[in-house]
């Protein structure tokens, strides 16, 4: 008979400073955060940081994975608001001209791409694995590496973000393979973020007057996947 126990962790209830919610931060001097080693960094060399459970969550993923000849490394990481500005500043800039509007322009951007202030990634809490190409993962070894996350994270505490909006009706962003959250963290941090941020906040980068009028909160922030509301089970109850 297979015994089963609740190994839910303990994390002191942090009440996060609306700085840190809207990612304007600095992560190499924010102890909170800890730098990725490269031995489980996809882009060794850069610095990137998560917050320490985070990281100490997806260490013990990676090593699991490891053991059944699959390899997860980090691509992405945290991302304050400064580097997501500049992300989408860049697009903003390159797409401007071919749409007749900001708001169309800022539509666009949106597919895979949140506006500063608004991302996850501002949190710690959730990392880009492997690859941010969507075809990588449609055969051969990406194929594999989403299978086994699929299967597995899971008991590690990740959850696929993005899933298919056509499966649950979600709104906001294009499907990401690739994106993955340790709820054990985001989900707490995602309540005190609906429950402190305005959309009047949203503001501070090129086209950032669009953010009201697309409900980017609503439609974005809050667009995920159901199952990435509550903590998985089984990641609550595990072979003993």
């Amino acid at each position: 008979m297979t015994q089963m126990t609740c190994v839910a962790q303990q994390y002191v209830i942090t009440i996060y400073e609306k700085n840190f919610l809207l990612g304007k931060i600095n992560y190499e001097s924010d102890n909170r955060f800890v730098k990725i080693s490269d031995v489980y960094s996809g882009k060794v060399g850069t610095a990137m940081y998560l917050l320490e459970p985070t990281y100490e969550a997806f260490v013990n993923m990676s090593n699991a994975a490891k053991k059944e000849g699959v390899s997860l490394k980090i691509v992405s990481a945290g991302r304050n608001f400064q580097m997501q500005k500049g992300i989408w500043e860049r697009k903003w800039n390159a797409r401007r001209a071919n749409f007749k509007s900001d708001e169309e322009t800022a539509l666009d951007i949106l597919k895979f791409s949140s506006m500063p202030g608004t991302s996850r990634h501002h949190w710690g809490t959730d990392l880009d694995i492997n690859s941010v190409d969507p075809v990588y993962f449609q055969s051969g070894k990406g194929k594999k590496e989403l299978e086994w996350l699929e299967l597995n994270a899971g008991k590690f505490g990740f959850c696929k973000t993005y899933n298919d909006k056509a499966l649950q009706g979600r709104t906001g962003y294009s499907e990401e393979d690739w994106h993955w959250s340790f709820l054990p963290l985001s989900i707490g941090i995602m309540k005190q973020y609906t429950d402190a941020i305005e959309l009047t906040d949203i503001t501070g980068f090129l086209g950032s007057n669009t953010a009201t009028k697309l409900n980017v909160i609503e439609v974005y922030v809050e667009g995920i996947a159901t199952e990435c509301t509550t903590l998985p089970l089984d990641y609550l109850f595990q072979d003993k």
